[in-house]
């Protein structure tokens, strides 16, 4: 169960997508054809890859996971960049920081299906989460063909590489939906537990 400062846990376990062998999944949910679709997800590769693979992809209909097809994905290349592409685009069109190994990250991702825009965001600051608006993003696409999406899928390959852990996966129509702030007791709820234990001191003093 991978975890981030800030942003509220879904629990359950994470995703392993283990490369070496081809294999794709993926599931659909309710039909978008206009405005901004956020798509957001826990990264953490404990190993470096061997070639640059696309392992998770936004899409229509019933399209898995296809690389330049693609109505949006994102690769973690050789060199420990996470990258953003859409269908018809080089895969360098966004390109992120390099990745620590064992290290979680935060990674967003946009489509624009009226402005035919998409957009890459790692570890954006938790002040954005929980109904905060979207910060300036890590980089950008423009001229994106797609026109409708309705699926998530994920994407083993062939050339070794991962595994690769995703976990907390979440799609929405706005950055809130996406970015959900974890919970932080209000102060009184802080107060009282205090005094619980408090009193569990003092009780424990009587008893002896």
């Amino acid at each position: 169960n991978l975890t981030y400062t800030g942003l509220a846990d879904q629990g359950g376990n994470e995703l392993q997508i283990a490369n070496g062998a081809s294999s794709s999944l993926f599931n659909t949910y309710a039909n978008q054809t206009s405005g901004q679709i956020y798509y957001s997800f826990l990264f953490d590769a404990t190993a470096a890859d061997s070639a640059n693979n696309y392992f998770t992809a936004l899409n229509p209909g019933t399209s898995a996971p296809n690389g330049s097809g693609d109505a949006i994905n994102a690769y973690y290349y050789i060199d420990g960049h996470i990258r953003v592409r859409g269908a018809a685009q080089s895969a360098s069109a966004g390109t992120g920081p390099v990745l620590t190994l064992g290290q979680t990250y935060l990674i967003v991702e946009m489509i624009d299906l009226t402005a035919h825009t998409g957009s890459l965001w790692i570890n954006p600051s938790s002040s954005t989460f929980g109904g905060g608006t979207a910060p300036t993003a890590t980089a950008s696409l423009s001229g994106l063909t797609a026109t409708a999406i309705d699926n998530v899928g994920f994407k083993a390959q062939t050339a070794a590489g991962g595994p690769y852990l995703v976990d907390n996966l979440l799609i929405g129509t706005t950055w809130a939906e996406v970015t959900p702030a974890s919970v932080v007791p209000e102060p009184a709820t802080c107060a009282l537990a205090g005094l619980g234990m408090l009193g569990l001191v003092l009780a424990r003093r009587m008893r002896k």
